[in-house]
């Protein structure tokens, strides 16, 4: 019989990458200045988070993180459904319902937790369907693993309208799909899934992680910006993008959200979200409330990010948001390049298969209101030294197909290679 360990044992991908002194991944922080961070010896400027409003050290979340450490201790001790719920949870989401224009919100301790927990409990019901989009996050793949409903995995809207049009009515449907796509800040194009909706009648969960804060007024997402906010049934986010913290929350109808409030075992057989946690997130949404000159300065930096990397030769996959992808194609190449910019003070993150099909790795790269100019020109002096060092492929956007799936996957450069005979 195989020791169930074996496949620990065979497991070399991460082991060739380090023995080419190229490994890019788990980089041990020593500390935190916003746009900076501390790396080894070194400040370098960070190009590679989502912290999109630059909150994570706005001295009023910090001080509504010290404070609620003050008040309720460092942890919860137990579930929100038994003995870990606080008033500041409820304040949160409260206050989320009431930003959003919905009736209730519920706070998870993770966003990972908040979609595989509320799609698999809307899920449990094998007469239902649901739709996923290919390019879906792996949170999501993982909740729709565990539903009993049929799974229907669709490319794209004209896809989806093709796979709806073999009925009249879909009322036990629910499609489910993302606002910002996280790799290459693509931006969803909501009128026809909400045109189809109106057809066919089904349920729409909208997973706005990397929207919510970067689009719409004051932050409420690409829905809001769009104008289709109110037919979104069901609005999932997270507080570890540009709500400066950590954990998830879905907003909607109350009926529903109370259903998951009760139903939803990755909340109920949970530890409650940390009182700092919560306390952080819930001081970020008010200051996006409050300060209109972080959206200002957001879109000023990203304009000129975009606009000098697009001079320099770089392909941009014409992004319109603060995540910012340099197209390089070479799986190899794009460490090689995001090792070069680690020692040139620059911290990126490489973007490989099957976040993005073979041979069209990414850098990706992404900026805040809290970046100086002076921040965004050294990195700009950094990637064209490195554009004239390496020549990469002219690119021809039509040509793009989409990732075929979102799990993560390692690096292996001999996949590289046989993918490229193939």
């Amino acid at each position: 019989m195989k020791d169930i360990f074996q496949k620990c044992f065979d497991f070399q991908d991460a082991n060739l990458v380090r023995m080419s002194g190229l490994y890019p991944y788990f980089q041990p922080l020593g500390g935190s200045e916003g746009p900076t961070v501390r790396l080894g010896n070194s400040d370098v400027i960070m190009l590679g988070s989502n912290n999109y409003l630059g909150l994570t050290h706005h001295p009023k979340v910090i001080a509504a993180a010290h404070e609620a450490i003050d008040r309720y201790g460092s942890g919860c001790t137990g579930s929100r459904f038994l003995n870990g719920n606080l008033e500041v949870h409820d304040e949160l989401e409260r206050e989320l319902a009431a930003f959003f224009g919905r009736e209730d919100a519920l706070v998870y301790a993770a966003g990972f937790l908040a979609n595989t927990g509320s799609i698999s409990c809307l899920g449990d019901d094998p007469d239902t369907v649901i739709f996923s989009d290919a390019e879906n996050h792996a949170s999501i793949i993982e909740g729709t693993r565990m539903i009993k409903a049929e799974l229907r995995i669709f490319e794209n809207a004209e896809d989806l309208a093709k796979q709806l049009a073999e009925q009249d009515r879909w009322e036990h449907a629910m499609v489910v799909t993302e606002g910002i796509f996280s790799m290459t800040g693509r931006v969803l194009d909501l009128r026809p899934f909400i045109e189809l909706k109106r057809r066919y009648g089904f349920r729409l969960y909208f997973d706005d992680a990397h929207g919510i804060g970067v689009l719409g007024n004051r932050g409420r997402g690409t829905a809001d910006e769009q104008g289709f906010l109110d037919e979104v049934d069901i609005l999932f986010g997270t507080f570890s993008k540009s709500l400066a913290s950590q954990g998830g929350f879905v907003a909607g109808e109350r009926t529903v959200i109370d259903y998951l409030r009760h139903k939803a075992r990755s909340e109920m057989f949970t530890a409650g979200l940390s009182p700092a946690s919560a306390a952080a997130a819930l001081a970020a949404l008010r200051v996006m409330q409050e300060e209109d000159a972080l959206f200002d300065r957001l879109r000023d930096n990203a304009a000129y990010f975009k606009r000098e990397l697009e001079k320099a030769g770089y392909c941009t996959l014409d992004s319109r948001t603060p995540i910012l992808p340099i197209f390089v194609g070479s799986e190899s190449l794009s460490f090689r390049m995001v090792n070069e910019l680690f020692q040139e003070g620059i911290f990126t993150t490489p973007v490989v298969y099957p976040a993005v099909p073979y041979g069209q790795a990414l850098i990706r790269t992404s900026v805040t209101p809290a970046h100086t100019r002076e921040h965004l020109d050294l990195a700009l002096d950094a990637l064209r030294r490195l554009r004239d060092r390496y020549p990469l492929p002219e690119v021809d956007m039509a040509d793009l197909p989409r990732a075929e799936e979102m799990d993560w996957t390692w690096f292996f450069p001999q996949q590289e290679d046989e993918a490229r005979r193939a």
